[in-house]
């Protein structure tokens, strides 16, 4: 059995919201909740130093210690909360590989402008999603099991979050690809329902109706809106 890692705080369990299959933008609401949420210490470590399971637990380390250094700001000015996101967690999640995976033969038949217009505003989207796990669920504890190959530059890490109350864990999986000599998060799983399949069936259905820049346009508009609510 894996150690169990835990927040310097005991929370209660989570709220039905995260026990649903939510489409759209509140899947990153509960999908990276466990990155946020684990935390521990070198010496964990030494039981799986895969370069997978090094990454989750270190940015997850950073992220917590970022929201302890800086929680007075955050108080003042929640808009804070999407910084440390794009600062601590962002550059180790690959976007455009995300983007191209989610969008599938779209992608291939967008133009550079497009391309461009559409890896912003998905980033933006799962930006906001995430800072608001952030601001509400920091209080809680994870088991990060040791992570599996999945493949020559792919490997999995399995989390399983504790909700309390009796209910069972909430299993978050990782992929973590190695490319350009760096490993960064290119998808990420629910109850064993990957993000970026999840997202493609949305978009494809948006696509359909819409058209690349409608489907851009609408992410742009959700953006803008919860931007402005803070």
């Amino acid at each position: 059995m894996p150690p169990r890692l835990s927040t310097r705080h005991c929370g209660g369990r989570l709220p039905a919201a995260l026990r649903a299959s939510p489409p759209g933008s509140r899947w990153l609401f509960n999908v990276l909740l466990a990155l946020l949420l684990a935390t521990g210490a070198p010496r964990l470590w030494a039981d799986d130093e895969s370069p997978a399971r090094v990454l989750v637990l270190t940015t997850a380390i950073t992220v917590l210690e970022r929201l302890r250094a800086e929680s007075d700001v955050i108080a003042a000015n929640p808009a804070r909360l999407d910084e440390i996101a794009r600062e601590t967690v962002l550059p180790h999640f690959d976007f455009p590989r995300m983007s191209q995976r989610v969008l599938g033969i779209h992608w291939r038949n967008a133009t550079a402008d497009q391309r461009a217009r559409f890896l912003s505003e998905f980033t933006t989207l799962l930006v906001r999603t995430y800072a608001k796990a952030i601001y509400e669920y920091r209080e809680s504890a994870v088991n990060v099991l040791p992570a599996r190959e999945l493949g020559p530059a792919t490997q999995r890490v399995r989390t399983e979050v504790s909700r309390g109350g009796g209910v069972r864990p909430l299993q978050v999986d990782y992929d973590v690809y190695h490319a350009e000599n760096d490993w960064k998060v290119v998808d990420v799983a629910i109850s064993g329902i990957s993000l970026v399949v999840s997202y493609r069936a949305g978009f494809n259905a948006d696509i359909g109706k819409l058209g690349m820049d409608g489907l851009i346009a609408q992410i742009a508009e959700h953006n803008a809106q919860k931007g402005a609510s803070g």
